[in-house]
């Protein structure tokens, strides 16, 4: 049997992802940001835990809050037609399924909001991890602190 990296070992703890090297990864905005705009602070990062996900056959998902506010953070931050860009490019793609939020997750996520004590935490997040929640899954891909803070496991913790 060949010997894990560093990196490969981090997977041995099977409560970081939902078993084995296949598991459910939640998008978060900031992820997007971070792949799309090529001087963000994470950029490097998210392309390394996007092409590692992408390898361990991940399957992705992301809400329609996310995808409205990745439109917004793009416009504001890069420009008006990367946010187009990103809606036409998101329409056309096959390897990120689109969750659209229900009563039920909108509902848990107001639970969440109330019981968050840090002002920084926004009810996008809080949709996320009502998601997480109800479909049982463990992994995020987000550099947002408010994940781990709430029990989930963040991409971004991945040591490469």
């Amino acid at each position: 049997m060949a010997k894990k990296n560093k990196f490969e070992a981090q997977f041995e703890d099977k409560s970081l992802f939902n078993g084995d090297y296949y598991f459910d990864v939640l998008i978060d905005t900031d992820a997007f940001v971070a792949l799309i705009k090529k001087n963000d602070n994470n950029h490097k990062r998210a392309e390394k835990i996007s092409d590692f996900l992408t390898k361990k056959s991940s399957s992705f998902y992301t809400t329609n809050f996310v995808f409205s506010e990745t439109i917004t953070v793009l416009s504001q931050r890069v420009d008006h037609q990367t946010a187009i860009n990103f809606i036409d490019d998101f329409k056309n793609l096959k390897e990120v399924n689109l969750i659209r939020v229900n009563e039920e997750i909108e509902e848990m996520a107001i639970k969440i909001f109330k019981n968050q004590i840090s002002k920084n935490v926004s009810f996008v997040d809080c949709i996320n991890m009502a998601v997480l929640k109800r479909y049982k899954w463990n992994t995020i891909f987000s550099f947002d602190k408010v994940y781990r803070k709430n029990g989930f496991k963040p991409a971004s913790v991945l040591k490469f």
